[in-house]
């Protein structure tokens, strides 16, 4: 029994069909293993994905393994977007079935053509999404999605299977399409902490399957981009090659939307897109902590200067109000806080209190909207620092400052002025459309909605360039020097002589 209980040791006994028909044993490859590992922690899994890594019969098997072990009776299904699709799953679980051990076989109460139920009253299904409908007055203890992106109304299905489930365990798995499609919009949700339950974004790049590979012999020669390529992810020649032919085969564009080496691979920047990937090429990005307000990328130096950019929300729970701290020797965050519940008033509060924590950094709030109580707060508490133009007006987001704030920003991410940028800012500056003339982005091109981070990015950037760069050591040394013999110039002849000298 200990062994039963155990997915690895069960599914190592499991039976496959290889790409040939061949019935060939469930050997588990590294991906595989690690999605077990994250199912075995309870983790809902969205696993973006290189083609071909086994991770859809994986999951069927771990399904397998639930419902055959299982002593109360549960249910699991796995839902696909076609009908040959579900077949094929279904033909999955029924070899799984039919090529057990003579020691473990139990016995099949009823088999249908979608849905094997055994007399433990347990049962596993494959069917299409066409065939969900009915899930609503069902509860699921496991379900499994495959393909979410190429659904007709992914939305719908995924209310209903969660429903369904009733907080029970879901596993996403998909080749994504493009930028703004379910699996993008899913993943960014994960990355802002916005999903109620633990879930666990696992990503598999095609270099990392030992299998993409192809032998060379000593004429192969790597190109520049190659290079970059290999050193840049610890590709081998044979690697290379590989993706080489697959290229040749497929195109680049195909290539790097199956085979993605990346997220941001996955999804690329086409069509309207306002910051383009040649804007972001240069920026590296990082991982904010899930569900966490505040976070310090960089404890606050003394011997530093910083600058604050802040968009304001009404705290409602919609738009997140955000603050964004900048250092100004490498233009890069320093730290971030977001929330979409902080009041105006509270949000003053908190600027007033990171703005102490970096040297009294000057920060920068439109005046528009609810950033007008945030200054009136802020002036009310005595704070000082505060951005304002030649005139001293606060900052008014028009037509035309809103233009100036995105293509300032955008040639600082495009020459790597800028250089590191969270992933959720990142997300949020791939969604930012052309407007119709095709000048300041005023859509967005995904369903998130968001751009809070941007706005509080681009303010911050405007009110860095009013803040003046530290003295370096040499600097500082010369300044020191030149000060001290210009005083003593000054005393040379301010000497009063005597009468008659």
């Amino acid at each position: 029994m200990l062994q039963l209980n155990n997915p690895y040791w069960f599914l190592e006994r499991l039976w496959i069909s290889d790409k040939k028909g061949k019935l060939v044993r469930l050997i588990l490859n590294q991906e595989q293993r690690q999605v077990i590992a994250e199912l075995e922690e309870g983790n809902n899994l969205v696993i973006a994905k290189a083609r071909q890594l086994g991770i859809s019969t994986i999951v069927t098997a771990y399904l397998f393994w639930k419902i055959y072990i299982a002593i109360d009776p549960i249910s699991a299904v796995s839902i696909l977007h076609k009908q040959d699709s579900a077949n094929e799953i279904f033909l999955k679980y029924e070899t799984f079935h039919n090529n057990m051990p003579l020691v473990l076989q139990k016995t099949l109460a009823k088999k249908t053509a979608s849905t094997l139920r055994y007399t433990t009253g347990s049962s596993v299904s494959a069917t299409t999404a066409g065939g969900h409908g009915g899930l609503r007055s069902y509860t699921l203890n496991i379900a499994h999605i495959s393909e979410l992106c190429f659904y007709q109304d992914p939305d719908e299905l995924l209310s209903t299977v969660l429903s369904a489930l009733n907080g029970n365990q879901i596993i996403i798995e998909s080749t994504a399409k493009m930028y703004g499609d379910p699996m993008h919009l899913l993943i960014d949700k994960i990355q802002r902490g916005e999903l109620q339950g633990k879930w666990k974004l696992l990503f598999f790049p095609w270099h990392e399957h030992k299998e993409y590979a192809f032998p060379v012999d000593n004429s192969f020669s790597p190109t520049t981009e190659e290079i970059s390529l290999a050193e840049m992810y610890d590709l081998t020649k044979e690697q290379l090659y590989w993706r080489r032919l697959k290229i040749q085969e497929m195109g680049i564009s195909k290539f790097k939307t199956e085979y993605p080496a990346c997220l941001e691979d996955i999804f690329s920047q086409k069509g309207d897109a306002y910051y383009t990937d040649t804007d972001l090429e240069h920026v590296t990005p990082f991982l904010l902590p899930a569900n966490q307000e505040l976070t310090y990328i960089e404890q606050p130096n003394p011997m530093k200067r910083y600058a604050i950019g802040v968009d304001v929300a009404s705290g409602a729970g919609k738009d997140y109000s955000v603050i964004m701290v900048l250092e100004k020797m490498t233009n890069n965050p320093v730290c971030i806080f977001r929330s979409n519940e902080i009041t105006p008033v509270n949000l003053a509060r908190k600027i007033q209190h990171i703005s102490a924590e970096y040297n009294n950094a000057k920060a920068l709030i439109e005046s528009n909207n609810w950033g007008l109580p945030v200054l009136n707060e802020l002036r009310n508490l005595g704070f000082i620092n505060l951005w304002h133009d030649q005139l001293g007006n606060d900052w008014t987001t028009t037509s035309k400052s809103k233009l100036v704030l995105h293509e300032e920003l955008k040639e600082a991410l495009r020459c790597g002025v800028i250089s590191e940028l969270d992933t959720i800012t990142i997300s949020e500056l791939r969604e930012l459309a052309l407007n119709k003339n095709g000048l300041a982005p005023e859509s967005v091109r995904g369903k998130s909605g968001h751009s809070d981070q941007v706005i509080a990015l681009g303010l911050a950037f405007q009110c860095l360039k009013t803040i003046e760069r530290p003295l370096s050591a040499a600097e500082k040394f010369f300044q020191q020097t030149k000060t001290r013999a210009t005083m003593k110039r000054t005393n040379l002849h301010s000497t009063v002589l005597p009468r008659g000298y």
